[in-house]
């Protein structure tokens, strides 16, 4: 994925959040049609680029009726899409597949809180899809020899172990992590609380439309201060939710980071005035921009050293809840580290494919 780092995302988070980037980013369109199909257009601009990505949900197919009820089941294939740069002057310079520039981008925002915790010991990953494989990568290249234990959590067994396999042989490869894995259907709830109630990191990357745990499955009053880190990047729709409201409310309601120190607390987004419309989570728990703190301004805080000793030990132990809706400047700049990275290896800047 070329050179897209923590840091640069974190670059284009901050001048998101503290600089005057905002204010060039026009609003991302979503298309609902009547057969489930869900679009997503996503535009950015900079002096030197301009373009859009667009990711189809594409609608859910018919199974083969069963013999038993001899009803159809629905079937939700993958996201599809394109991410489309041009230079300056608007002469396309690149067209990319977006499936994985998402994939990895978004995973490479959920690192961000995750690189600042004390505890990694225990990661619950829902979900197996892209989203899930590069959260997983991800977590392995920054901390694999502190991981024991992975979850991977999903209704289908096949693409649950298909992903576990991946990861297992780039690990021989790559970080020679002890680690064990193990996958956990959905549906039993029991054993998937067990695994939430002693986890340190959970990751959600699944487009529900139901919350996948509820606040009592995490056992906060038992964890005497250990307290685990959720990251949800799956729903990007208000009808879309994968962490409870009971757990968002719980969040606001106890004494976390905000701007203004005072007891109230606050859920970390990277866009704040998209959540408000966008996240199932924020608008199903009816919370507003005052129960909010976006990314970009944490990060700034970090890097001019102008936290306190207790919101920095909130960031490492404390309970934090990170939704990310997607910031466009970070397809922008994870689009040119490809179209660099195409032009270093010599194969032109037109970019078709990975």
């Amino acid at each position: 994925m070329g050179k897209f780092t923590v840091l640069e995302l974190e670059d284009c988070l901050i001048s998101y959040s503290n600089g005057n980037e905002r204010q060039y980013q026009p609003d991302a369109g979503i298309i609902n049609r009547p057969d489930g199909q869900k679009i997503l257009f996503r535009p950015f601009t900079s002096s030197e680029t301009v373009g859009t990505k667009i990711i189809v949900h594409p609608a859910p197919i018919s199974n083969v009726p069963s013999p038993l009820t001899d009803e159809k089941s629905k079937q939700q294939t993958s996201l599809n899409g394109v991410l489309v740069l041009c230079d300056k002057a608007g002469r396309p310079a690149g067209f990319l597949n977006a499936e994985e520039v998402t994939g990895y981008r978004t995973s490479l925002s959920a690192m961000i809180p995750f690189v600042h915790r004390t505890r990694t010991e225990k990661i619950i990953v829902f979900g197996a899809g892209k989203q899930a494989l590069w959260h997983t990568r991800l977590a392995f290249a920054l901390r694999g020899a502190k991981i024991s234990l992975v979850t991977i959590v999903n209704r289908s067994e096949s693409r649950a172990l298909e992903l576990i396999s991946i990861v297992k042989e780039e690990n021989k490869t790559s970080w020679g992590s002890s680690c064990k894995f193990e996958f956990l259907e959905l549906s039993k709830e029991d054993e998937v609380q067990l695994r939430l109630a002693d986890a340190d990191v959970v990751f959600c990357t699944v487009a529900s439309r139901k919350p996948l745990f509820s606040l009592g499955s995490l056992e906060l009053d038992a964890r005497k201060g250990r307290y685990p880190l959720i990251t949800a990047v799956g729903s990007w729709q208000s009808d879309m939710i994968e962490i409870h409201p009971a757990i968002m409310q719980h969040v606001v309601h106890s004494k976390c980071f905000n701007a203004s120190n005072d007891t109230r607390g606050s859920v970390i987004v990277d866009d704040a005035k998209a959540a408000l419309t966008h996240s199932g989570e924020i608008v199903q728990s009816g919370l507003s921009m005052p129960h909010m703190l976006e990314i970009g301004k944490i990060l700034s805080c970090i890097r001019d050293s102008q936290l306190s000793k207790d919101q920095i030990h909130w960031l490492a132990e404390g309970l934090i809840i990170y939704k990310s809706i997607g910031v466009s400047l970070s397809d922008l700049a994870a689009g040119k580290a490809i179209l660099a990275l195409a032009e270093k290896k010599q194969l032109g800047t037109h970019v078709t494919g990975f």
